[in-house]
């Protein structure tokens, strides 16, 4: 008997009525309907009865609505109600009295509380149920189709907090997931809310796998803000095996199968400044590092939760983070002039020409630019090259790479717009994206200022130095531009004495390139100063430069 109850109730399960788990939309089935489905197995009687019996159970546990009964129709009464009933049916488990209060599983209008009470009931069931079903494995009673969006700059993956853990529960799961979420009805172009919900709760529906697309569309307009083609577009990168667990936003929790469609996004330059700027804003998005992802947390205790991918690779963490550092990066920012071994040398007086060329045979441009022109060059340049302004011009919103954003209403606009005319297809490259975003679009490294701009000085004395070593202090000199003032900086470095004595010769006299002395200098500078990133940031192209034939030291040489 108790095999025949196991099949009678094995073959109800997929006509129950639904809920859906967002939205509130859901459907009733007729009580006859369901002895129907019973009575082709069975005697009519015994239909009845067994429909009859589980009624009674389902009604006493509250997950029934009573006005629907009364006409001869099953409803229930919320999601986490269905998730209640489906797994007590189940697990072929019955119950002596009611359990719940009348209004217990009612979802609208209740605080976290109540929520936590309900998912508390339900994680105790469903976990229950896994541990003592021995002898075979427990079957999921709720399907998530989830799709997630991988954003990826500089070797970071961009994380949303999870709306179901900010600080209430299972923190030590992880508290940030991939950006993106789990399908809904919202994303089906179908108007049968029948046909919609019964997939939406079902094992491997092709259906709403072919939605996933749709999902990630929404998602990502909800949590960053970004509009589908305007910002981005994505392409599959893979799809997860199902992965199970007891799991769920609270209080919808129970023993899940999840599949997981996993998208690569690419994002448009207006999608990555946009996203820029809304990071900053909402402390919601954050990044997660390779290594973060590989050891499981942030230095300030944010934790990835990305369990389905941790079992794709089998657990191996070094697996994961090797597939995704393959993955290029969601922007790339694609200069126009991106030339290796190449320079260009900005003066600071409009009197001056531009040099441009290969490296130690730059030439003058025959490009003249006015004293405006020049403000507006040194400008984008400045920006270009990531120095910091000590005031900038209202309606003006600096980017990443190089780009400004000017407001419609500056007078500033229409003078970039003449000004990248004018440059044309020029050495000194521009961009003018609609007339609102503006750069000059060459490799930030390649980018120089006028010697005239720098200082070089050797401390006559300095206790941090090592034995045997000197401090010295190259600086570049704040200088005004078309968008405002930019700060100057000195950076301090360490060289040995004896180096720099040579420096100091080499400043003081001249040379030939033939010379092996100076020569010699010259070479354990490119092998020691001039490789510091803080040294290349500066803008310096050079301390020690060829000339011709000579070898000079282009900066006076200071003793402070």
């Amino acid at each position: 008997m108790k095999l025949v109850s196991a099949q009678l109730i094995q073959s109800l399960l997929p006509h129950l009525p639904r809920f859906a788990e967002e939205e509130g939309d859901f459907y009733s089935v007729p009580r006859s309907g369901l002895i129907d489905v019973l009575s082709g197995q069975v005697d009519q009687a015994i239909a009845e009865n067994t429909i009859g019996l589980l009624e009674t159970l389902l009604d006493t546990l509250a997950v029934l609505d009573r006005t629907y009964l009364q006409k001869g129709e099953w409803c229930f009464v919320s999601f986490p109600a269905q998730l209640l009933a489906t797994s007590i049916l189940t697990a072929m488990s019955d119950a002596d009295s009611r359990l719940f209060a009348a209004n217990f599983w009612n979802t609208q209008g209740i605080g976290n509380d109540k929520k936590d009470q309900q998912r508390d009931v339900l994680r105790s069931l469903e976990q229950a149920r896994v541990q003592h079903q021995v002898s075979q494995q427990a079957q999921p009673i709720r399907y998530c189709y989830v799709a997630w969006g991988i954003i990826k700059l500089d070797g970071r993956i961009l994380f949303y907090q999870r709306e179901d853990t900010q600080k209430r529960f299972e923190k030590a799961a992880g508290d940030y997931g991939l950006i993106g979420g789990r399908a809904n009805q919202n994303d089906l172009p179908i108007t049968d809310k029948k046909v919609v919900l019964k997939a939406l709760q079902s094992a491997h529906s092709e259906l709403i796998k072919r939605a996933l697309p749709e999902t990630l569309k929404r998602e990502l307009r909800e949590e960053a803000g970004l509009v589908f083609e305007s910002h981005y577009t994505f392409k599959p990168w893979r799809s997860l095996k199902p992965y199970r667990q007891v799991q769920g936003t609270a209080p919808n929790h129970a023993l899940t199968e999840y599949y997981l469609d996993i998208f690569q996004v690419e994002l448009t330059l207006e999608g990555y400044l946009f996203l820029q700027q809304k990071i900053k804003s909402d402390e919601r998005l954050t990044w997660f590092s390779l290594a973060n992802i590989k050891h499981g947390e942030t230095t300030d205790d944010k934790r990835p939760y990305i369990n389905a991918l941790h079992d794709e690779f089998g657990g191996d963490r070094t697996a994961l983070v090797s597939a995704l550092s393959a993955l290029p990066d969601s922007f790339v920012a694609g200069y126009l002039s991106d030339k290796e071994k190449y320079g260009i040398t900005l003066p600071i007086d409009s009197g001056k020409p531009l040099y441009a060329g290969v490296l130690g045979k730059e030439k003058p441009l025959e490009l003249p630019l006015s004293p405006r022109q020049l403000a507006l060059v040194l400008a984008l340049a400045a920006h270009l090259r990531g120095f910091e302004f000590a005031s900038l011009e209202s309606n003006v919103v600096l980017h990443p790479h190089g780009w400004l954003e000017v407001d419609e209403q500056s007078p500033i606009r229409f003078e970039l717009m003449e000004l990248a005319r004018y440059l044309g297809n020029s050495e000194l490259a521009m961009e003018n994206r609609r007339d609102r975003l503006f750069r000059l679009s060459i490799r930030p490294e390649t980018v120089f200022f006028a010697d005239d701009l720098f200082s070089f000085a050797v401390a006559s004395d300095d206790p941090d130095c090592k034995e045997n070593g000197v401090a010295v202090f190259v600086g570049r000199q704040g200088f005004d531009t078309a968008l405002g003032v930019v700060k100057g900086k000195t950076e301090r470095f360490e060289i040995s004495r004896s180096f720099a004595q040579r420096l100091k010769t080499l400043a003081d006299g001249d040379f030939s390139i033939h010379d092996k002395e100076a020569s010699s200098t010259e070479d354990n500078y490119k092998k020691s100063l001039h490789k510091e990133s803080r040294f290349k940031a500066l803008g310096l192209r050079n301390l020690i430069r060829q000339d011709g034939t000579g070898i000079r030291f282009v900066l006076p040489y200071l003793i402070q």
